[in-house]
């Protein structure tokens, strides 16, 4: 990899130059048409949301001591607040009061001081970390112990707020992510890029990784970062491999080494590698771009608006010595990269009894370890509705 620095810097003029004719001359307008359906898509595929982390917002959408946001995941409304006591910790709730349904997160208000949430229907007080009630105005003497709110597990790293969710309400059964060198100077945040509305399926992310053979078809043209744009006469050769960890049944490993192809000839000095750790069902993954000057990690994150439907957000963090037209360069490319699945994943069902033959890739271990973070049938059928709590 000693000359990849020098490759970089040798296509990066090339890749500006074709980047502004596509966005002032190349680009067409065109007018879609949703394809009609014969199949409802979202039938096809498993009707539950897979248990783990996820990203409910930013944080700074909820910054300030006293904010109040509202939030739909998972099936489920929250209601996402920041304490006014010395802590600043946020807190998320179901949004719907539990005495007589009202929504929380609109007039809500966080009392002055402390960790609590104020209903504005009643003025009922719930407590942000374990969900009880606090006051109720009209009543004098003990509020009953059964008055109490759902609340979720919170986390607030690396610019972002996870809860772990759990058709349950089981404990966390692992720790939210946790990277050491992202707490060091080393690194810093170089933005977030938002791809909301992304009519797909969680576990289809995850068969990704381990389908080898859609590399080439899908990814083997290089890109102008940020488009869907060819680099004509350059192609992208991968070689693929997916790893489960032994100690930590959660965790999943995909590793992709990729060498440019120009003009026919394959230049080994441009090889570069790439990881993606699955930090549980895919609601949060982070990718990480070993180069030959430094390191980038990029948290690519999915929270399940419906069945088949996910809020995706990238966040880069970047070793302070790479230039921002690296990681612009770096990370352009790979977004670019995954928006070539989008159509595929938006239009495709989920077979349950796939026709594979050899060499397609690891795709049925791959579901075997997924359906970890699903019910039994035998749970399932325990639940009632989504909000019988």
């Amino acid at each position: 990899m000693e000359n990849l620095f020098s490759i970089y810097w040798f296509m990066l003029p090339l890749i500006f130059i074709l980047f502004y004719i596509y966005q002032f001359i190349g680009r067409k307008k065109t007018t879609f048409r949703k394809p009609r359906r014969g199949v409802d898509r979202s039938q096809t595929y498993p009707r539950q949301y897979p248990c783990g982390w996820y990203r409910i917002c930013d944080s700074d959408e909820i910054a300030k001591p006293g904010q109040v946001k509202h939030a739909y995941a998972l099936g489920r409304e929250m209601v996402v607040f920041r304490s006014d006591d010395e802590h600043h910790r946020v807190y998320v709730l179901d949004a719907f009061c539990i005495h007589m349904g009202a929504n929380i997160a609109f007039g809500g208000k966080v009392m002055p001081g402390t960790n609590c949430i104020q209903c504005p229907f009643h003025l009922w007080q719930f407590n942000g970390e374990n969900g009880h009630c606090m006051k109720v105005p009209y009543v004098d003497g003990k509020i009953p112990e059964k008055a109490k709110m759902q609340t979720y597990s919170c986390v607030e790293r690396y610019g972002m707020i996870m809860i772990w969710y759990h058709p349950l309400n089981e404990s966390p059964h692992y720790d939210a992510v946790y990277i050491d060198e992202l707490h060091s100077d080393q690194f810093q945040y170089r933005g977030a890029y938002h791809y909301p509305n992304i009519h797909m399926h969680l576990q289809e992310f995850a068969e990704n990784a381990a389908d080898f053979q859609h590399f080439q078809p899908l990814h083997g043209q290089m890109l102008i970062p940020w488009t869907q744009t060819c680099v004509p006469c350059v192609y992208v050769h991968h070689q693929a491999s997916l790893e489960f960890s032994t100690d930590k049944p959660y965790i999943a490993y995909f590793y992709d080494t990729a060498m440019l192809k120009i003009f026919g000839k394959t230049y080994e000095s441009t090889k570069a590698n790439a990881s993606i750790t699955f930090y549980g069902p895919g609601g949060i993954t982070v990718f990480r771009f070993d180069l030959e000057i430094g390191r980038i990690y990029l948290f690519h994150t999915h929270t399940p608006t419906d069945y088949t439907e996910l809020d995706v957000e990238f966040r880069a963090y970047v070793e302070t010595k790479i230039p921002r037209l690296l990681h612009w360069y770096v990370i352009g490319n790979w977004i670019a990269q995954w928006r070539r699945d989008i159509s595929v994943w938006e239009n495709k069902v989920f077979k349950r009894a796939p026709f594979l033959v050899k060499n397609d890739g690891p795709v049925l271990k791959m579901r075997r370890w997924y359906s970890q973070f699903y019910l039994s049938k035998e749970e399932l059928e325990n639940i009632m509705g989504p909000l019988d709590w």
